[in-house]
């Protein structure tokens, strides 16, 4: 942008996420937003806790949405030729049998690795982090590696952190917190909070609450069963908040993974080179129908490259789980972030998505009109009404 252009009018995200919070699906939630490095939209709406509203640098829990940093943490193994992407996991994991033999680290990181609910029903357990690697790496492929597609929610991020472990020494916790969030001065990014920590941290621990949200899961007949998902029973434990969990575990403000997707695109101190950012965000994988979203979705290394909202062409990021959205678009320099602190059901959480994404872009007007994706009805996009 150029001190002579208009600022866009960001007004109708905000009053988009206020309305749904009087309709019910959050009580609170945060959002980002800056172009070419400058903050547009730095805003939160609604309350943490009743009586306390959000503060932007209140750590929410970013659940999937926080993925992109565990994949920048392997990503600057490989700068380093300490590990191929195409290395077998087998030779960082112990006792990988059972089918995965031929999984690679690429694999792992497009859904295709053939092991995606092999740490069922462990995310939400308090189970050390070596004993459900364990379980996973003697669980049987549902299929042959590299041959389907089906999102590994957490399974496939806890390999990949033991993978990181393995070659570098440090737990991923760790490496994370050292290598990619304190080079970008990032300190409340948090990938599990110590329960001695805690307290330190007070209410700036946003909790979730679960509004209706259901988690699809695949039956033995490739069918889909619809369950409820009550996250509040589990996530807001103290046990949870220090669970590292590189899947789904992150905690931070909107504000904080805006920065880091900053940084991915040229914008403050670098923590991937820019060659590897475009492999990062480069289509590994294309046309192969995810069992679980039932759609094809096209793949990054460990990022998504299509969103609802009508996003450019070029944009990657991560959604979190019924809550949260992070994304990047080079091509405009674009960085958008929201964050909520409640799961509705499936389709408002995606309703809640494809309006702050499409008000997001809308409000850059004719300088991304013509270049920006189709804005694709969510009904046409997932095949069912809405």
């Amino acid at each position: 942008m150029t001190v002579t252009e208009a600022r866009p009018d960001l007004a109708p995200v905000v009053e988009l996420l206020e309305l749904r919070q009087a309709e019910g699906w959050h009580d609170g939630a945060q959002c980002y937003v800056s172009r070419n490095g400058e903050v547009l939209l730095d805003t939160t709406v609604g309350e943490s806790r009743p009586g306390r509203g959000v503060d932007r640098d209140d750590l929410m829990l970013l659940y999937s949405a926080g993925k992109p940093l565990t994949v920048v943490a392997l990503l600057q193994l490989w700068e380093r030729g300490k590990l191929g992407l195409d290395d077998r996991v087998a030779d960082y994991i112990d006792g990988w049998v059972a089918g995965k033999e031929r999984c690679t680290i690429r694999h792992v990181l497009t859904h295709t690795g053939g092991f995606p609910n092999s740490d069922a029903g462990l995310f939400d357990a308090d189970v050390p982090y070596a004993d459900v690697v364990a379980h996973i790496a003697a669980s049987p492929a549902r299929w042959e590696p590299g041959t389907d597609a089906a999102y590994h929610p957490s399974s496939g991020w806890k390999i990949l952190g033991a993978v990181v472990e393995r070659v570098d020494g440090r737990p991923i916790d760790r490496y994370v917190r050292e290598e990619v969030v304190a080079p970008l001065g990032l300190t409340g990014l948090r990938l599990g909070i110590p329960m001695d920590e805690q307290p330190g941290f007070g209410e700036r621990i946003v909790p979730v609450s679960w509004r209706g949200h259901v988690l699809p899961v695949v039956k033995a007949d490739g069918g889909l069963q619809m369950v409820p998902y009550k996250v509040d029973r589990y996530h807001n434990e103290p046990y949870f908040v220090a669970k590292v969990e590189p899947g789904g575990g992150m905690r931070g403000a909107a504000r904080d993974l805006g920065r880091f997707y900053e940084s991915l695109l040229g914008f403050g101190p670098a923590v991937l080179e820019p060659r590897t950012v475009e492999v990062m965000r480069s289509v590994h994988r294309f046309g192969i129908k995810d069992r679980l979203f039932r759609t094809v979705i096209p793949w990054g290394l460990g990022v998504q490259v299509q969103f609802s909202g009508g996003t450019g062409r070029r944009a990657f990021g991560h959604g979190g789980m019924a809550s949260s959205r992070g994304l990047a678009d080079p091509e405009f320099g674009l960085v958008m972030v929201v964050v909520s602190n409640a799961l509705p059901g499936f389709l408002e959480a995606e309703q809640r998505l494809f309006e702050v994404t499409d008000a997001v872009y809308s409000a850059l007007g004719d300088d991304v009109a013509l270049t920006r994706q189709r804005v694709v009805p969510l009904q046409e996009l997932y095949g069912f009404s809405t």
